[in-house]
């Protein structure tokens, strides 16, 4: 088995970001530099992680990795970073334990990095001596330097992504000679060690590198459930679409609960208040309301945030009336009222198994779940 170290380059400023470090922004569970970190972690063969960081954010990681619960694994470690990213691996590269033989780098700004994508990379760099990951250009490229543009053949071009791996002496000698700052690890070591053999594995289109703010739009999820009691009427409207029954719901608004979970579940994942907020109980303005129209004011909060719907999921639960005939007019309202694909939006309906008020047939309840891009 091989003793692997892993070299996180984090001394960057990120300039083109913004004024935030984009190391210590939010991502996923913790932070962008903590989430790059956690999958090399799942590796019995890395026996160390160096993280080469900026000395004015390095009391702050210690924070975020304790709140991740990693301070106390003891293969973490820090070291200085340098001006550039070539200084910040040589500091990394300085302190590789002493029966460490393959070594991988990453930048510290990729916080996606795959378990797969570095279980290819081990692979390569141990039948190879180096392997480097890259992905294949989809858009034209052209030549701009110099004056006219030119055109270039994408064919035969790369994306160089990281992890890279490498045999440590092979990367250490680079790194020796190198005398220029470099881009990324594949051209140091071409350029002042070029001899042996250089794999390449296919990389992961989702291992972007956080370079400006765009780069780290996250999703969000959001709950809702809401229940109303049926009384005896002409009819009830679950997510927009009236259903013929004896029955109809005691509420102050139209009573649609599928429709009032829907609105509840985008607020959850705005951080905003619930729709009792919005639209209290006690404002006679908003009795016999049209529900689809209220999440229509829902809708206007969630686009000044500069967020859409890019799922849906409704659970309706009720003993009666029956839902199953109306799902799918149920589906047409809602890819409507949210500008949404049908087959992004699921609908199910189940019973309560005669159990307590809904299944009793006193009550219809609905829950939802949003995705929101």
């Amino acid at each position: 088995m091989s003793h692997i170290n892993v070299v996180i380059a984090a001394g960057g400023s990120g300039l083109r970001y913004g004024k935030e470090n984009k190391l210590l922004e939010p991502c996923g569970s913790s932070c962008v530099l903590v989430e790059a970190v956690k999958p090399f972690l799942a590796f019995p063969e890395v026996k160390r992680v160096i993280i080469a960081v900026d000395s004015d954010s390095a009391d702050e990681f210690l924070v975020r990795l304790a709140t991740a619960h990693l301070d106390e694994d003891r293969r973490i470690t820090l070291t200085r970073g340098g001006a550039s990213r070539t200084k910040t691996v040589r500091f990394g590269l300085n302190a590789l334990d002493e029966e460490c033989d393959l070594v991988l780098i990453h930048d510290g700004a990729r916080p996606f990095v795959s378990h797969a994508l570095i279980e290819r990379v081990i692979e390569g760099t141990k039948r190879d001596g180096a392997c480097i990951p890259a992905l294949p250009f989809t858009d034209n490229i052209m030549l701009v330097t110099g004056g006219d543009p030119t055109p270039l053949d994408r064919t035969d071009y790369r994306r160089v992504q990281t992890p890279a791996g490498f045999e440590r002496t092979r990367i250490e000698r680079a790194y020796e000679l190198c005398e220029e700052d470099c881009l990324d690890d594949f051209t140091v070591l071409h350029r002042y060690a070029p001899e042996g053999k250089v794999g390449v594995t296919e990389g992961d289109a989702k291992n972007v590198k956080i370079t400006v703010k765009d780069d780290l739009k996250t999703s969000l999820v959001g709950f809702g459930y809401d229940i109303h009691r049926l009384t005896e009427g002409k009819g009830v409207k679950l997510l927009g679409e009236r259903i013929p029954c004896p029955y109809s719901f005691v509420a102050h608004s139209d009573g649609d609960a599928a429709v009032h979970a829907v609105m509840d579940a985008i607020l959850s994942a705005l951080g905003e208040k619930d729709i009792g907020h919005l639209y209290p109980v006690d404002d006679p303005k908003y009795d016999g309301a049209d529900s689809l129209k209220l999440l229509k004011g829902v809708l206007k909060i969630m686009h000044e945030k500069g967020r859409s719907v890019a799922s849906l999921s409704v659970c309706i639960i009720a003993e009666k009336p029956v839902i199953a005939p109306h799902i799918d007019r149920m589906r047409t309202r809602m890819a409507q009222a949210l500008s949404l694909p049908s087959d992004k939006i699921g609908i199910t309906a189940t019973t309560n198994e005669k159990v307590g008020d809904i299944g009793h047939g006193e009550a219809v309840a609905a829950c939802a779940y949003v995705l929101l891009k």
